[in-house]
């Protein structure tokens, strides 16, 4: 299983932790020298890293750039319930990016490396509102008055598949009294998929195999933009993006019996899907912050997305008589709509804010469904089945943050939300919910914090649950549920930041959650299977992460040890015994290595992706994937013609995917009638990136 404690693979990666955790001096003492040069510290948990300190990386990007600050790790946050969902740990000029769709990445990639400053990181609860309830926080302070961007080219290969490019280039400048930057990122791919499917029934015996052979291709494109001014006393900032994406995939099963896998072809399941979408946001921010350190700020926010799924499908037996012939098609058409103000205080050892959020969302879905046999006959036919699903939110709330002295930080906060949601000629229902959330930062030294942080959260439900919804390659069915209601988790956590030298740190976070009105996949009345509010789980687990440097054995050496140990309990309704969460995957751990070889303009580095197991259970069926590890190499350097140039192999041995489905009759609670296991393989791929910066 992945990751366990137990795991041979992951010994090394514990043992460094542990080393570290007593002798930090090693791994830091060389990166210490000249650390002043690069870094310096403004004040008491802050510090700032300039460009001096990322020139090694070469950095495209204000991304790159956060990737490679010390002890921090990216939480681009979450965008489920309104604009103050979740807030990231980074902010731009001290400002939450007004963004959905695009994320805090895109935002963060939207700025050359040359336009910024500096970045400061500051550990220890920040102002309220922007970054509310962060233990660490970025702050990437742009320069004003100057025009840069960057490009990047890429052509990726895998296996014998034809090679497609992929370009990628931002341009930030100044539009009269505008600051502007702009964004285009599109790619094309094309890859494939083997798979051999093995069938066994309640004994074990083999019943048939069957070879499958997928071929995928996608295409997207993304053009994004922000321009700030000054405005009406105040800053306004706006931002918008349109994208398009296409995917598809040609799906060839042929069965060949108990016989050779090359073998006479007993009968054949063909399946085209296609999947299309559409999407365009338009955001405006303007704040204005007063002599007295009050901040006012207020936020519009809109987004629409229309999503297009169809399946061609056909099934012949022997492999020259149809025997059944179909069509899926689904369209959902989703928008939204945020206002939203605050006012905060920003300077000073307490800082509140206050603020009112309202929302409107709405969602269109349509299914169709038209199947048939050989002679032409309807076998099941589902006439257009339109649903619309239509939320309207508000949300009162307040924060606190209290510099208490020197060492200690305090963060609190409130949220009141009360929200309907209904469906057109269906159900409406109304919910009333209180967030609260309170947190401690103490720093016992320049080098040592600890944190704790409990908050309660409110799920968003994804309204396409609501309506009905087909598989045509596994075969599944659900119906849709209108009395869904949105889950709700208790998190208690405890974290620990430790910092060394130069570059290395260590972040270690415990946590404990209890949810309820778990959704989770039950039989309706109406006998369909769907998605349903049935019971309580909890979760708890382990998440940690090391730079350690290597400079005491490898100048220029870096290494970067990812670990997630998770475990969740839930009673199964359906079987009565207590299992896993759906959706689940228990311990998965990544090492990085990176070597940036001293007084020469070349690095190089290996990847390690361990393996895991995702959990997913069904009515009458329970499902784990189960990719095995996977190494990854790069050589990067800039030697030629002032450009980055970096070839990267991904998944070197192979890339394994393991699916296995249990069957039961008549569901998971009753006998064990088969199995099927699917044994995937994707060939090692080839990418070769050419960027720069003007």
């Amino acid at each position: 299983m992945r990751g366990r404690l137990t795991s041979p693979a992951l010994a090394p990666a514990l043992a460094l932790f542990s080393l570290t955790l007593f002798t930090p001096q090693a791994f830091g003492q060389a990166a210490t020298d000249g650390a002043t040069t690069n870094t310096t510290t403004a004040e008491a948990g802050s510090e700032n890293y300039t460009a001096a300190f990322f020139a090694q990386y070469t950095p495209q990007n204000a991304y790159d750039m956060v990737q490679r600050l010390p002890g921090f790790m990216f939480d681009e946050g979450e965008s489920a319930r309104g604009f103050g969902g979740t807030a990231g740990n980074v902010l731009i000029d001290g400002a939450r990016p007004t963004s959905k769709s695009g994320g805090l990445v895109e935002a963060l990639r939207r700025i050359p490396a040359a336009q910024v400053e500096r970045i400061e990181l500051q550990r220890g609860a920040f102002a309220a509102g922007e970054a509310a309830g962060q233990s660490v926080v970025a702050n990437v302070v742009r320069f004003k008055d100057k025009s840069s961007g960057t490009w990047a080219l890429e052509m990726r290969r895998v296996g014998n598949n034809k090679i497609l490019p992929m370009v990628d280039a931002t341009f930030t400048t100044n539009i009269g009294a505008w600051d502007t930057s702009f964004q285009l990122d599109t790619f094309l791919l094309s890859t494939n998929r083997d798979a051999v499917i093995s069938k066994r029934d309640a004994t074990g015996a083999l019943t048939s195999r069957t070879t499958e052979d997928r071929q995928e291709e996608e295409r997207f494109g993304a053009l994004s933009f922000d321009a700030g001014r000054d405005a009406f006393g105040g800053r306004l900032q706006l931002n918008g993006r349109l994208k398009f994406f296409r995917w598809a995939g040609d799906t060839k099963r042929r069965n060949r019996g108990l016989g050779e896998l090359d073998g006479p072809t007993l009968d054949r399941f063909d399946n085209r899907h296609v999947e299309e979408e559409y999407g365009g946001e338009l955001g405006a921010d303007w704040s204005r912050t007063y002599a007295s350190g009050w901040k006012w700020r207020l936020i519009g926010l809109g987004t629409y997305e229309q999503e297009t799924n169809t399946d061609d499908f056909s099934f012949k037996m022997p492999v020259s008589t149809l025997l059944e012939l179909g069509n899926i098609h689904e369209v959902e058409k989703e928008t939204e709509t945020i206002l939203r103000t605050t006012f905060g205080q920003t300077e000073g050892n307490i800082k509140p804010e206050f603020g009112i959020e309202g929302a409107f969302n709405r969602l269109d879905t349509s299914i169709e469904i038209a199947i048939e046999d050989g002679a032409g006959q309807p076998t099941e036919v589902l006439p257009k089945n339109t649903v619309r699903v239509q939320e309207v939110r508000a949300e009162a709330f307040g924060n606190l943050v209290w510099q208490a002295s020197s060492k200690l930080t305090a963060d609190a906060g409130l949220k009141a939300e009360v929200s309907r949601i209904s469906t057109r000629g269906g159900n409406a229902q109304t919910f009333k919910f209180l967030k609260p959330s309170a947190g401690l930062t103490y720093t016992v030294s320049d080098h040592l914090r600890l944190g704790l942080k409990a908050e309660r959260s409110v799920g968003q439900l994804d309204f396409s649950d609501f309506a009905a919804s087909a598989d045509a390659i596994d075969d599944r069915v659900f119906a849709g549920n209108p009395d869904l209601r949105p889950d709700r988790t208790d998190r208690l956590e405890a974290k620990i930041d430790y910092t060394f030298g130069e570059r290395g740190a260590i972040s270690t976070t415990l946590f404990y959650e209890w949810k309820d009105d778990v959704l989770e996949r039950t039989i309706l009345e109406s006998g369909g299977e769907a998605l349903a509010n049935i019971g309580s789980a909890k979760r708890w687990g382990l998440n940690a992460n090391a730079n350690l440097p290597l400079d005491f054995m490898l100048k220029g050496g870096l290494l970067e040890v990812d670990v997630y140990l998770k475990e969740s309990d839930f009673l199964d309704p359906i079987t009565g015994k207590t299992r896993r969460i759906h959706d689940f995957v228990p311990s998965e751990f990544y090492i990085d290595f990176r070597h940036d070889i001293p007084n020469s303009n070349w690095a190089w580095g290996l990847e390690y992706n361990s393996t895991h197991n995702w959990h997913g259970y069904f009515i009458d069926e329970f499902e784990e994937f189960s990719p095995k590890a996977n190494y990854n190499a790069f050589v990067e350097t800039t030697q030629f013609f002032g450009v980055k140039t970096t070839l990267l192999f991904y998944d070197i041995t192979g890339g394994e995917y393991n699916r296995m489905r249990h069957f039961y009759d008549p569901n998971r609670g009753g006998v064990k009638v088969g199995t099927a296991l699917s044994e995937r393989r994707r060939d090692m791929g080839i990418k070769l990136v050419i960027s720069g910066q003007f």
